[in-house]
């Protein structure tokens, strides 16, 4: 059986071209945890503060609703009034410092759900203050920021989350289940992919139609620009606040936007951790000025892991999913992962899964179902804050993977293939290491860790 079922780069790019023209803490253990939370029984109502309400922000205000909401944070003080009349009782800040100075005696926990360059600082304040932290995918910017995060909640003791809600569904799981069943024989390959239209635009120049400050969106971000494009005005598109995925200054493109996703179902079934080599090659097909690239391809390569093989794990995205056995089934899977094994092949997406061939999906009996089912994403977390256990996607399994993801980023933007030592942190090549971390303004550096 062929396990090459990947495009060679070339065959990316060429794709990439046809298709623009068509349409343009990690903790150890938890016994430690703050004691004034470790008291409280499952009936006890948290007091969280929510930063950054809108868009995914409504999302996860609304999982947790049911606790008790002490304070709302958002920069765009126009855009988040609907969720400000629907928590009257809530303090509202425009700046999460503030916040933090003011409330912190109040707060036992922060869900942080704001653009990817302002995911470190408030996650960081949160943590080095004592509180939880449920933080959104990808958990930061840049790859030295989830390793600070993984060691402050480990310092710390927090319960921590990172917002992959598709992990806590029944169809990741069963996946788990049936590639650790053996039915595929031993994996070495891992095709990820996202067919996802390619996105840019230009610079329109036109101030935001909504009440924006500048100076506390660009927060950290030393020396970066601030553009109407990353607003809403002059796009179509039916969100404010997205198209800032584009930028490197403030995002890392489909890669981190969605790669936490669907990374997060081979790194879970196969007990990946840090790859050792990174290589990476894309491009622009949209006219604009933004820097990411709309469509990418990374090989990442995982060494062996006790007794399981070494994996080469593909990501690619702006362009089709792989022809599998010949069928064109990827019609049905516009985004997936693609397990291929010695014995059979399995393809998945966040909602479904099939076996492959059609002769292994007749004859395979399903594994035991060993994983159970999860009460939900936020409420594992909020429980596990009362309960003083460990959620699924702590920082802890959070960071490597966020790590992992971004390396792609790291590669493309270096320019050459990367090899990556985890437990030093470092690429060994002084462009790429340059790329792990970011500058900091005055007033918005991270806090140490200890």
């Amino acid at each position: 059986m062929s396990h090459d079922l990947g495009w060679n780069r070339r065959e990316v790019l060429q794709a990439a071209l046809a298709l623009a023209a068509g349409w343009r803490g990690f903790h150890n253990a938890v016994q430690g945890a703050p004691s004034v939370l470790r008291s409280r029984d499952s009936t006890n109502k948290l007091n969280l503060a929510i930063i950054g309400v809108n868009n995914r922000g409504a999302a996860n205000l609304a999982a947790v609703a049911q606790e008790n909401i002490v304070a709302l944070c958002d920069v765009d003080e126009e855009w988040s009034a609907q969720q400000r009349s629907r928590f009257p009782q809530a303090a509202f800040f425009t700046d999460y410092r503030r916040m933090f100075d003011q409330l912190h005696q109040k707060i036992d926990a922060v869900i942080i759900s704001t653009p990817d360059h302002q995911h470190a600082l408030p996650a960081a304040i949160a943590l080095s203050l004592g509180k939880h932290v449920y933080c959104e995918k990808p958990l930061t910017l840049t790859v030295q920021e989830a390793r600070h995060l993984r060691q402050l909640a480990a310092v710390k003791k927090c319960i921590t989350q990172m917002g992959t809600q598709i992990h806590a569904g029944e169809n990741y799981r069963r996946v788990v289940e049936w590639v650790r069943s053996g039915v595929l024989g031993p994996v070495q390959r891992v095709l990820v992919w996202n067919s996802s239209k390619p996105v840019g635009g230009r610079r329109v120049n036109k101030p935001p139609v909504t009440k924006v400050n500048r100076d506390l969106w660009l927060g950290p971000n030393e020396n970066a620009f601030f553009e109407a494009e990353m607003l809403p005005s002059g796009w179509k598109f039916p969100w404010p606040h997205f198209h800032w995925r584009w930028w490197w200054e403030y995002g890392g493109g489909t890669l981190a936007d969605l790669g936490c996703h669907y990374l997060d179902l081979p790194f879970w079934a196969l007990d990946l951790s840090a790859p050792t080599r990174i290589e990476a090659c894309g491009r622009k097909t949209y006219s604009g000025d933004n820097n990411v690239p709309d469509v990418m391809q990374v090989d990442y390569y995982f060494p062996p892991r006790g007794q399981q093989p070494a994996v080469h794990l593909t990501w690619y995205h702006g362009v089709p999913g792989p022809d599998l056995e010949g069928k064109e089934t990827y019609k049905g899977y516009p985004a997936g992962v693609l397990f291929v094994g010695e014995k059979g092949r399995l393809v998945a997406d966040y909602s479904k899964h099939q076996l492959l061939p059609d002769e292994l999906a007749r004859s395979a009996t399903p594994p035991p179902r060993s994983i159970p089912p999860s009460v939900g994403h936020h409420r594992e977390w909020c429980d596990a804050i009362r309960q003083g256990s460990l959620p699924s996607c702590h920082f802890g399994y959070a960071g490597p993977l966020t790590e992992t993801v971004l390396l792609g980023n790291v590669a493309y933007r270096a320019g050459k293939a990367i090899s990556w030592n985890h437990e030093k942190g470092t690429t060994g090549d002084s462009t790429a290491d340059g790329l792990l971390g970011r500058n900091y303004r005055k007033g918005w550096e991270l806090p140490k860790v200890g």
